[in-house]
């Protein structure tokens, strides 16, 4: 005969242990992905100040600093700075950062295309795609250049090829469908260049942040199992 009694104890001993070992799996990750550093970041002034400098420049590096390469062919700096602040404080923060970079760029350059917020939306998603890459990884391992071309691979692939094609779509009709083969060249094209400009720049950036204290190191009781996996300390 079943015996209930047995049965209940055995799923309250399997529930507890999936609350416990659950809820630690789950921090880790809202931990890796920043998520449980949102309240700290967003009012923090040395964050707000530094994130502030990034979004600025940003907006420089896309709209007016730009060197002509090959076959009509342009590069522009503003992603490296975006992905700056996503290495340095999370997807929530530059989330916001590439929303409000797309917004001012928006106003202060006009294309002539009306106001969607659908694009700075995708801005705003580059900046979060850049971080679950790059968020505080060890920028001093031999590994640190893996991030940066998984980082790179899937922002011009997910959201410069594919978003944002759609979202011209519903602007050129069917002349987009000409410009999405320009677009995949450019961004096939350009991707070891940037990969090389924002592996430099991280690299300055970070040291530079964690040698005047604009973010913190971690823990010593966390230094050794981050920088087994690859993650800054």
């Amino acid at each position: 005969m079943y015996n209930y009694s047995i049965s209940i104890k055995i799923s309250k001993y399997w529930g507890f242990k999936f609350l416990i070992y659950g809820g630690i799996y789950i921090k880790k990750i809202l931990t890796v992905l920043g998520i449980t550093d949102i309240a700290h970041n967003f009012k923090n002034v040395r964050t707000i100040t530094l994130t502030a400098v990034l979004i600025a420049l940003t907006i420089i590096g896309n709209g007016v600093t730009k060197i002509p390469l090959f076959l009509g062919l342009e590069i522009r700096f503003g992603f490296v700075f975006l992905s700056a602040i996503a290495f340095l404080f999370g997807p929530a923060v530059t989330f916001a950062a590439g929303f409000i970079t797309s917004v001012l760029a928006f106003m202060l350059f006009p294309t002539g295309f009306p106001f969607d917020i659908r694009f700075d939306l995708n801005a705003g998603l580059m900046g979060a795609v850049y971080a679950v890459f790059l968020y505080r990884r060890n920028y001093k391992s031999e590994f640190f250049v893996i991030w940066i071309v998984a980082a790179k691979v899937a922002v011009n692939f997910i959201c410069n090829i594919i978003i944002n094609t759609y979202l011209l779509r519903g602007y050129l009709g069917s002349v987009a469908d000409v410009i999405s083969v320009t677009r995949v060249f450019k961004n096939v094209a350009l991707l070891p260049v940037e990969i090389i400009i924002m592996l430099i720049v991280i690299k300055y950036i970070a040291a530079s942040a964690y040698k005047y204290n604009f973010i913190k190191p971690l823990p010593a009781n966390r230094k050794k199992k981050n920088e087994k996996r690859g993650v800054e300390v």
